[in-house]
């Protein structure tokens, strides 16, 4: 049966201590640590405790964890000597089974990762659905994390053992993250559109206003309204808008999204998920029947890499009365200005004006954005609201004094 918040806030310490067991592999201690913060009120919070009592443990401990970890299909799988919970995850991955070319080759990578960094490769196996990652992908980012400075290395191994406590904790729970399972889904789907030339090597590239780039438009309007916004709309400059209004219609308006461009050959979570996670709540509030007392705006902004034109920040500049008439004469690599792609999009250059927003009429601006490196963790800058940033936060950040 599994276990609730109410049982784990209600039980005395050692009762509560061994319902967490095996979380963090061999160190109950991070659990025990985190339980004087309850009572919990959601799986979230226990996560978020037990990566605090972590985050302000000595390197040695963080170190000590990190060799508590078996080595991927190494000795202990052979033995039988894993704990219950790493034998579930290596068998979801594949990793009892493997062929012996495929084991001569990991444990080759065992030796030398061992070798450089002085503790065993840890990944979080199981993947981000939970289901276990393809052999092939776990020997492809085994090889790649290879050539890692050690101490981003480190970190690397630390997060990944975050993400197997956090899978452990759900199955103690039987929780299913089935938003955060929409959201990737909808990443996924989305990244099928890549501009030619990169499609065809399986890399994501999406630039200003080519069939890609207006295909993810259709897409993510077409989701918008499935998800019960009251208006959806692709703006004068491209911008997908959607807004889920208020309780009262005088109400202010709360500002988010992020873009859905992308560099060449870049990631399907950069940018996209700013607009996917305010998307799942406006569905979950439109499925419950909720209205806020502010108005929410999501805004899949068209532009923000300058890949195609000189131009940047295409989408936010036009929402703060920055759109350059000037910018409509760039040309791309093919001789194709910014104002032909516009038109040949169907966008009405005439109406770019009036998309500029009134700073009275909004509560502030809020980007959900994945950080792509450790640097904002290794500063201690506070994560999950982005303030200050370049590009379509600044902008509106700037529009609505925040900044």
């Amino acid at each position: 049966m599994a276990l609730t918040l109410e049982q784990l806030n209600a039980a005395d310490l050692a009762t509560a201590a061994s319902l967490l067991d095996g979380l963090y592999e061999h160190s109950p201690w991070i659990a025990e640590a985190a339980l004087a913060q309850r009572p919990f009120r959601s799986l979230a919070q226990i996560k978020y405790a037990m990566a605090q009592v972590l985050d302000k443990a000595p390197v040695q401990a963080k170190l000590d964890l990190i060799r508590a970890h078996p080595e991927l299909a190494g000795k202990a799988m052979e033995t039988n000597t894993l704990t219950a919970e790493s034998t579930n995850e290596q068998n979801k991955a594949g990793l009892t089974r493997c062929t012996p070319e495929e084991l001569e080759h990991i444990r080759k990578l065992n030796a030398e990762y061992g070798k450089r960094f002085g503790f065993p490769f840890i990944l979080a196996v199981r993947g981000p659905r939970g289901a276990g990652l393809a052999k092939a992908e776990i020997i492809e980012t085994f090889e790649r994390r290879l050539h890692n400075h050690p101490d981003f290395e480190l970190g690397e191994a630390l997060r990944n053992i975050h993400r197997i406590a956090e899978i452990r904790l759900n199955d103690k729970f039987g929780y299913t993250p089935e938003l955060g399972n929409d959201v990737w889904d909808w990443q996924e789907k989305l990244a099928q559109h890549s501009d030619p030339g990169y499609a065809e090597k399986g890399q994501l590239t999406v630039t200003y206003l080519t069939d890609a780039h207006r295909a993810c438009a259709q897409r993510i309007s077409h989701w918008m309204r499935d998800c019960g916004f009251d208006e959806v709309e692709i703006d004068a400059v491209g911008n997908v808008v959607g807004r889920y209004k208020a309780a009262t219609d005088d109400a202010k308006t709360l500002l988010t999204g992020s873009h859905y461009d992308t560099v060449r050959n870049g990631g399907k979570y950069d940018g996209r998920l700013g607009i996917f996670v305010p998307m799942a709540c406006v569905r979950e509030l439109h499925r419950q029947g909720k209205r806020l007392p502010f108005h929410i705006e999501v805004v899949g902004f068209a532009e923000e890499e300058g890949q195609r034109y000189k131009a940047t920040f295409l989408g936010s500049g036009a929402l703060i009365g920055d759109f350059r008439q000037e910018w409509l004469e760039q040309k791309d690599a093919d001789g194709i200005t910014l104002r032909e792609a516009m038109q040949h999009a169907g966008l009405c250059i005439d109406d770019i004006p009036k998309l500029q927003r009134d700073p009275a009429r909004y509560l502030g601006f809020i980007e959900v954005h994945i950080e792509q490196g450790p640097v904002l963790n290794e500063l201690d800058i506070p994560l999950g609201i982005v303030t200050s940033i370049n590009g379509s936060a600044r902008y509106i950040c700037e529009m609505i004094g925040m900044a």
